[in-house]
């Protein structure tokens, strides 16, 4: 082919190859001159084909690139809990319009859910922390807020030793990081304006697919209601327990008749505790009136049984061990019928019918027990 100058009117050689260069170099608005009658006539209009085509292309590839970076600034910000932002769609309808359709539809059952789970977080009766690996809080729920007395913006980012108390945020974590879980356990939190608020404590942590530990959760149940319950409750049952008591030192009255005798009536059933009172009872008076004789009188004993004759029996000797007699009285005819045949031997134990002979046996007891004293001292 001749590269000298061409017949007028037929572009050069040299013409085809600027547009080339111009065309490889980006600068797609170059053209070549549309000219006819030549053999490079064809040629030339491929290359300007050519140019449409790449400056086509060059503008695709920039609304694509500003496209994807908006739906990427919108995918962000959805990572970051914010739903307000939503991905435009243009009118070419082209594949990433339905990508950011598609991105639209997620976003709003994001947030939907989101919206539920918050709900249910919000309405938990309990108070509900989340903190970072570090310890500091990440998120609160409103009955967290309300029972610390913080607002929300006051709460995050605060360490989590200000609620938990001085040491004790980090001992969770480190029994988390073992246990991975805390269950109902007594604790306490601490408010605004330093309280300290009885709590039960569960605690459980946030793992990634690696099993990374990304963060706490911690649920506390305020106690101060059940808490005051319980000590009412004791205080309460202390309270009965003083009463019974009472009631049971009334029940055993000890009554000095004479100098050197005492009367111990009975009255009712005997347990092992009445028993136990009775039997004390008996000693302190005994010790006290300086008593030679102690009548015990079970008129108004409801039954006898095996543990009520072993209760009286060890009265008995518990008497003798201190140097005093024991007279019983009131021994009706069923609880000697019952006492013979439980075969209880009372053997060196007087026995009255009545009170009134008990008495009568204890006076003219102490009487010989002074005419010996007085002929001792002569």
């Amino acid at each position: 082919m001749n590269d000298g100058p061409q017949a007028e009117g037929h572009p050069d050689r040299g013409e085809i190859e600027r547009v080339i260069q111009e065309l490889a170099t980006g600068n797609s608005a170059a053209r070549a001159a549309a000219l006819r009658g030549g053999p490079l006539d064809p040629a030339l209009a491929q290359l300007n084909a050519l140019a449409e085509e790449l400056a086509a292309l060059r503008a695709f590839k920039a609304k694509a690139a500003a496209r994807l970076s908006e739906l990427t600034d919108v995918a962000l910000a959805v990572a970051s809990l914010d739903f307000s932002r939503k991905a435009e769609i243009s009118r070419d309808v082209d594949e990433l319009d339905g990508l950011a359709a598609g991105m639209n539809m997620m976003i709003e059952e994001l947030q939907s859910s989101t919206a539920f789970v918050n709900n249910v977080l919000s309405a938990m009766p309990d108070a509900l922390l989340v903190l970072e690996v570090d310890g500091s809080i990440k998120s609160a729920n409103r009955a967290a807020l309300e029972l610390l007395g913080y607002s929300r913006d006051e709460i995050l980012e605060l360490p989590a030793e200000r609620v938990l108390g001085e040491g004790a945020a980090a001992s969770v974590i480190e029994r988390l990081r073992q246990a991975s879980r805390i269950a109902n356990e007594a604790s306490a939190l601490v408010t605004r304006e330093g309280a300290e608020v009885p709590v039960a404590l569960s605690a459980s942590t946030l793992r990634g697919p690696q099993d990374e530990l990304l963060g706490l959760v911690l649920v506390a149940r305020d106690v101060t209601e059940r808490k005051r319950a319980e000590e009412e409750r004791e205080r309460l049952e202390a309270a009965v327990r003083r009463q019974a008591r009472m009631l049971m030192e009334l029940s055993t009255p000890l009554i000095p008749i004479s100098d050197g005798t005492v009367v111990l009536p009975l009255v009712g059933a005997l347990d092992e505790d009445r028993a136990t009172q009775v039997t004390e009872t008996l000693l302190r008076g005994i010790t006290a009136h300086r008593a030679r004789v102690a009548i015990l009188d079970v008129t108004g004993v409801s039954g006898v049984d095996q543990q009520v004759a072993s209760a009286l029996l060890r009265a008995v000797r518990a008497t003798r061990l201190i140097g005093a007699q024991v007279v019983l009285t009131g021994i009706r005819a069923e609880v000697a019928r019952t006492m013979t045949a439980l075969d209880i031997e009372l053997g060196g134990v007087v026995t009255c019918g009545t009170l009134k002979d008990g008495i009568a046996y204890a006076e003219d007891a102490g009487q010989a027990a002074a005419g010996r004293e007085r002929r001792s001292a002569r």
